[in-house]
């Protein structure tokens, strides 16, 4: 995927031009526990949660190609053996999100292979997007859809308590000490499937997310997806 690619996935990811299905998500302590799971209808949400969604959601999307994000092939084998990793999440995606076995396996897959001391939060989100046709020069024409691009996307968020202080309780008019919470951050790893390349699907290709281009945790990658992780 190039930058203009990403720029196109990356207009639909508001509240008005989201077409995110399905969210499901898996809050994971330190001692690799699950403590929490959700699945629910994305556009259910509460209007400013959603918000706080799409804000993640972006920023999987963001940095430079060749630094934060990484485009990676899977290698053949794993497109045709039974447990391949692309095997597995073209099932995932087929699934759209509703099989809670295949889900929990995705987390598990996850919570095997990522090398995080900390919480977190792993978010799975499902969606489709009907490509409009452009005309010869070049201007989208919304009622003649091409194909519809159907994918996931999943961000892994560091799940850290907030800061301990002094706040102002306007109810008792008072200075007192502030309840400290367990704060959803920005993703720190993610991974878009399947690519979206020539404005057309690519199901032998995914887009991958770090946060820190010198961390990439190359055994997860590899792990997790079969794919090698080329150097930034």
């Amino acid at each position: 995927m190039n930058k203009k690619e990403i720029a196109e996935i990356k207009k639909r990811f508001t509240k008005t031009k989201c077409s995110f299905t399905r969210l499901c998500g898996c809050y994971v302590d330190a001692d690799k526990q699950k403590r929490m799971t959700l699945k629910e209808a994305f556009l259910g949400l509460p209007e400013e949660e959603m918000f706080k969604y799409i804000d993640i959601f972006r920023k999987t999307l963001s940095g430079s190609i060749g630094k934060t994000l990484l485009n990676m092939e899977f290698p053949t084998e794993q497109e045709t053996k039974e447990d391949g990793t692309q095997v597995f999440l073209m099932k995932l995606l087929e699934s759209k999100l509703t099989d809670d076995a295949l889900v929990e396996s995705f987390y598990d897959k996850i919570i095997e292979n990522y090398d995080y001391p900390e919480n977190y939060y792993i978010i799975l989100i499902h969606g489709v997007y009907d490509i409009p046709g452009k005309s010869s020069d070049g201007a989208e024409m919304f009622d003649a859809s091409d194909e519809i691009y159907e994918h996931i996307m999943c961000c892994i968020c560091p799940v850290k308590l907030s800061k301990a202080g002094l706040c102002y309780n306007a109810e008792t008019n008072s200075i007192q000490d502030r309840i400290r919470d367990w704060i959803v951050e920005l993703p720190e790893r993610g991974f878009l499937f399947r690519a979206f390349h020539d404005r057309s699907t690519d199901l032998h290709a995914m887009l991958y997310y770090s946060k820190k281009p010198e961390e990439l945790q190359a055994e997860f990658v590899e792990n997790m997806f079969g794919c090698e992780a080329s150097l930034t």
